[in-house]
């Protein structure tokens, strides 16, 4: 379904979804389409959170679905099943002037967002597995704890629903995979070595970096947390 139509809920409701459901479902398309448009500061430039969602929207080659899975716990084999479905549709029905553009959003309003995440861990196979169709899987969902990697501080895959986006895995996600060993050798096979930019990513002083930032956000948050717990404690 294109952004036009995915954003109204009558379309989901004439799908068989419930009213309830159908509401959440369009919200997180408004979201989807929308919210990735803002434009935000990264090092030495100013752009979209998501630069390939404007052109990808223009190419009419993003689309949505959503799944009527009601589990709100579903087993890590169900949503590989889910994945691999949405993975045949984006192969099939998906087509774009320029391939790194097609872009599927699948939405999961029934399950718990967390499962998501839970269901592509690293230790697991299927994000390997569809890395090697070609495929980079992303996680959304409201209480997501990844930032971007542009700004530690912004949540930028927090949506109104959970829901997985499947976009053609192209040379720049480098920066996404590079600490799984595992979808570092298909990145390898794939593309070759990294660009020369992107190359200290993954890398041991990076990865030190990395560790001390997030400690580092984790006591500002909790600093944050009881500030906010107090000056709530307090009478007025």
């Amino acid at each position: 379904m294109p952004p036009t139509q995915a954003r109204d809920s009558r379309k989901w409701v004439a799908d068989g979804f419930s009213a309830e459901d159908s509401v959440r479902i369009a919200r997180c398309a408004e979201w989807a389409a929308t919210f990735p448009l803002q434009k935000v500061k990264k090092r030495n430039r100013t752009e979209a959170i998501c630069p390939m969602v404007g052109p990808s929207m223009k190419d009419q080659s993003l689309f949505f679905q959503a799944s009527s899975l009601q589990d709100r716990e579903p087993s890590d084999e169900m949503l590989d099943a889910v994945l691999r479905e949405a993975a045949d549709s984006f192969d099939s029905e998906i087509q774009a002037s320029d391939p790194r553009l097609r872009c599927l959003v699948l939405i999961l309003p029934g399950v718990r967002g967390a499962r998501l995440l839970e269901a592509t861990d690293p230790s697991r196979a299927i994000k390997n597995e569809l890395l090697r169709r070609g495929i980079l899987v992303g996680e959304f969902f409201p209480s997501c704890p990844l930032a971007t990697t542009f700004n530690r501080r912004l949540f930028a895959l927090r949506s109104p629903a959970p829901m997985y986006v499947l976009r053609t895995f192209i040379e720049s996600d480098w920066r996404f995979i590079c600490q799984v060993p595992k979808w570092r050798e298909t990145y390898r096979d794939t593309f070759g070595d990294p660009p020369a930019h992107l190359r200290h990513l993954g890398g041991p002083i990076w990865r030190f970096r990395q560790k001390i930032a997030w400690r580092w956000d984790k006591v500002v948050n909790t600093i944050s947390r009881t500030k906010d717990t107090t000056h709530e404690s307090l009478p007025s």
